[in-house]
């Protein structure tokens, strides 16, 4: 059985054993079969409980052998000290995947280290590989399945998650982040370069997520990682980059934080974009699901405000963006809307061409937007519009149209708005159109940066 074979056994169940299962329910209960139930699960479930005849009307069985068919997965819930012998028992009945749950192993002590490596060991005499211990699971929101033993809002996207934390597996708060996850807790076998390898030609996944404590083998991660950040951007934060969170991360998941100077060059040379947070991780998860690629890092300023055009453009600086240099034929596009004495180049501030020289809002915008989309000197687009009281919604409409031809064109487009109505607005546009809306300057501009950093590295593995 290859890794990914083996993988599918922990992503795509058909069947699970939840060893150890509480009888305890509703708030408070954390219980497994209760949220894969309510998650619509279509798998088979065994309980194993050896105090219950049933949970929630589902037979539970007093121990692992009496369970009467194959299982694919088993979920061990028990205290720390129970799951060597029940390793031993799930690897007689054949059971090739285990999820460890229980914590106070190598995030513990010397004793609880020496257990872990026990437990591995067992498994893999019995053909059988472990996530955890220490860990949620796994989610897939495309099988209704997770086996965390508390509730997690999955949604199918195409966004694969691996991890040693569970926060990532309960998404960020205006971003679900589980289509598919993986938390590999202790990683005390399963690892990183094993959630790659299944993640790499899986159709349902588009974007990876990675938040890394430590690593295992740095050469394996580093020759997976590379060949699969060809096919799927990775994006990864490090956690434990100070002296205080390396010390953290020992008592969270018993891992090496390692130099934060190595896993930053590893990180460059296979291809892994790396982000300092989960602002950057949320940011970039919305831009790869839904922007294309930025094929160069020159931008095309386009703003109702002329103040906002320059604080766009030092932005677009601090992110090593250029201003575009529009051709001579959008010049004179632009020229005809313009009154004589404006300079409407870029950024292209719309304002003098709509109040002065009388043209609607939205002829001058939708002439600005697809001049500058197909001037082959703009790689990507910044738009600046003021927040739209609800009242007014109605006068602004023509607006959206503008807005829809950003889908017709092959390059990024990201959206900053002012004013107190500006997330209404902006919610408004990007339902309209293939652009983005971010809430602060920096982070739009960031984005448009990274787009153009993953199509380099594409172009860099093409060479």
């Amino acid at each position: 059985m290859n890794i990914v074979e083996q993988m599918r056994l922990f992503m795509e169940p058909r069947s699970v054993a939840l060893v150890g299962l509480t009888r305890s329910t509703g708030l408070g209960g954390w219980n497994v079969l209760e949220y894969l139930l309510g998650y619509g699960y279509k798998g088979k479930i065994f309980p194993v409980n050896p105090s219950a005849e049933n949970i929630l009307g589902v037979q539970c069985y007093r121990s692992v052998a009496e369970i009467p068919e194959n299982v694919d997965l088993a979920v061990i819930l028990t205290p720390a000290h129970k799951v060597k012998q029940l390793v031993t028992e799930c690897t007689a009945k054949g059971i090739k995947a285990l999820a460890v749950v229980a914590q106070g192993m190598a995030d513990g002590d010397s004793t609880g280290a020496k257990l872990q490596q026990e437990i591995v060991r067992l498994a893999h005499v019995g053909g059988a590989r472990v996530i955890g211990p220490n860990t949620f699971g796994v989610g897939n929101a495309f099988v209704r399945f997770n086996s965390a033993f508390t509730f997690m809002d999955m949604h199918e996207i195409p966004l694969g998650v691996i991890c040693q934390t569970g926060l990532f597996m309960s998404g960020l708060p205006d971003f679900p982040m589980v289509g598919k996850g993986i938390d590999l807790g202790n990683m005390s076998d399963i690892d990183f370069s094993d959630g790659l390898q299944y993640f790499e030609d899986d159709p349902n996944i588009k974007v990876i997520f990675l938040y890394i404590e430590g690593m295992k083998d740095g050469k394996r991660f580093m020759q997976v990682a590379r060949r699969v950040s060809r096919k799927k951007p990775i994006i990864a934060i490090k956690g434990g980059r100070s002296e205080v969170a390396a010390e953290a991360t020992m008592s969270h998941s018993g891992s090496l934080a390692g130099t934060d100077a190595t896993y930053d060059a590893a990180f460059k040379q296979c291809g892994v974009l790396r982000v300092s947070g989960t602002e950057d991780f949320q940011d970039l998860g919305r831009a790869f699901l839904n922007l294309p690629l930025m094929k160069g890092r020159n931008v095309g300023i386009i703003t109702i405000t002329g103040g906002g055009g320059i604080l766009a453009a030092e932005a677009l600086a601090r992110h090593n963006l250029r201003l575009a240099n529009l051709s001579t034929d959008s010049l004179s596009r632009l020229h005809d809307l313009a009154p004589k004495w404006h300079r409407f180049n870029n950024p292209a501030d719309i304002w003098p061409p709509t109040m002065i020289a009388g043209n609607p809002l939205w002829e001058v915008l939708n002439t600005t937007i697809d001049t500058f989309l197909r001037d082959d000197n703009v790689d990507g687009l910044f738009v600046i519009m003021p927040g739209i009281p609800s009242e007014a919604i109605g006068f602004y409409s023509p607006l959206l149209g503008p807005f829809r031809n950003i889908s017709n064109f092959d390059k990024p487009a990201v959206l900053w708005c002012y004013g107190t109505e500006a997330i209404d607005t902006a919610s408004l546009f990007e339902r309209e159109g293939r652009i983005l809306y971010y809430p602060t300057m920096d982070r739009a501009a960031n984005v448009l940066s990274r787009l153009n950093d993953y199509y380099k590295i594409q172009e860099r593995d093409n060479d």
